[in-house]
């Protein structure tokens, strides 16, 4: 019974995500989270509430789901999916999912991750989740090659 109680979460997570009316945008509990260590406020934007702005020194939940932000130095916006993403004191940005022209803007197919990586990424960190890939794509290559 365990296994089917599981097997149903799983499989409703993955349709959520899964399911093209909801494609632009990452669920709860797969929301990004946003660190502002500048002390200016910075361009958000999420299909929910429109834009708005994040103030300098704030970090936001990954309860509330921001799709998109953009400092002033910038003009792309920055696609954060299911990432924590910081923005500097000098208001440079790094951490985002990709960049794109306009902030409802979708990640080009080969910029996403794959949904294994989301639940990861969640569970063990983003860092660790890239080392974890990078040395199993080197094994994999040394198997093959």
């Amino acid at each position: 019974m365990k296994r089917i109680a599981v097997a149903g979460c799983f499989a409703a997570v993955l349709f959520a995500l899964a399911s093209p009316a909801q494609a632009m945008y990452t669920a709860w509990p797969f929301n990004g989270r946003v660190i502002n260590q500048s002390t200016a406020s910075i361009a958000a934007w999420d299909g929910e509430h429109d834009f708005y702005a994040i103030a300098g020194g704030v970090t936001s939940s990954n309860l509330y789901d921001v799709d998109h932000i953009r400092a002033a130095a910038n003009s792309n916006w920055c696609k954060i999916g299911a990432n924590t993403v910081t923005v500097s004191p000098l208001g440079h940005i790094s951490g985002c999912e990709c960049w794109v022209a306009n902030a409802a803007d979708e990640c080009a197919p080969g910029q996403q991750r794959s949904v294994v990586a989301q639940v990861a990424s969640l569970v063990f960190g983003r860092e660790r989740t890239q080392l974890m890939v990078a040395y199993l794509e080197r094994a994999q290559a040394l198997m093959t090659g």
